[in-house]
C-alpha cells in the first residue's frame, strides 16, 4: 500500500485530486462527490452541448488508455476553444469554496457582487448560474444565465 497524507476530510468534496491515493481510499463518497462536482461545473461552463463535444473529443483520444485529470481538462478546453486553465485549481485544491453575495438595485440595473474564498492561494473558476424574476408578478426579467467568477470578489451589472 502508499500510503500518503490527506489533509482535510471535513468536506464530502475535500481532497484534491491530484495526490496519490492508498488503493483502499481511491473509491470513496469523497473521491466520487467532488468528482461529480466537477463534471457538473464543466458541463454548466460549456453549456449541455459544449459538455458533450468535450466527451466525444475526450474518447476519440482516450478511449481504452489510463489518463489523467488533465488529459479531460484538456479535451474539454479543446473541443470548446476555451482556456480552462484556471479551472484546473479545482483538482488540486482541497475543502469545498464558499462563496457570497451582495446585491443591489437602482436607475433600471441590477448590481450582483459575488466573492470567494477556499483552500486556493489563487481564486477559482467557479460557475454560477442566476436569473431574476419579478417579486410581484413572479415573470421573468433576466433569463438564466451563467457568470464566470474568476476574481476573489467581482461586480456583475445587468439592465433591468
Amino acid at each position: 500500500d502508499w500510503i500518503i497524507w490527506m489533509p482535510d476530510r471535513r468536506s464530502s468534496a475535500s481532497n484534491p485530486f491530484s495526490l496519490l491515493f492508498v488503493l483502499s481510499d481511491f473509491y470513496t463518497a469523497t473521491v466520487y462527490t467532488k468528482g461529480a462536482e466537477v463534471i457538473r461545473m464543466y458541463q454548466t461552463l460549456l453549456t449541455p452541448e459544449g459538455f458533450r463535444k468535450g466527451m466525444d473529443l475526450y474518447f476519440e483520444r482516450h478511449d481504452g488508455q489510463a489518463v489523467t485529470c488533465d488529459d479531460f481538462l484538456a479535451a474539454m478546453a479543446d473541443a470548446n476553444g476555451k482556456d480552462l486553465s484556471q479551472f484546473a485549481l479545482w483538482y488540486s485544491t482541497n475543502g469545498t469554496p464558499t462563496v457570497t453575495y451582495d446585491y443591489s438595485q437602482n436607475d433600471g440595473k441590477f448590481s450582483l457582487t459575488l466573492s470567494q474564498s477556499s483552500n486556493s492561494e489563487k481564486p477559482l473558476l467557479i460557475p454560477v448560474s442566476i436569473g431574476l424574476l419579478d417579486k410581484e408578478t413572479g415573470k421573468e426579467v433576466l433569463p438564466t444565465t451563467v457568470l464566470e467568477l474568476t476574481q476573489e470578489t467581482q461586480t456583475f451589472e445587468f439592465d433591468v
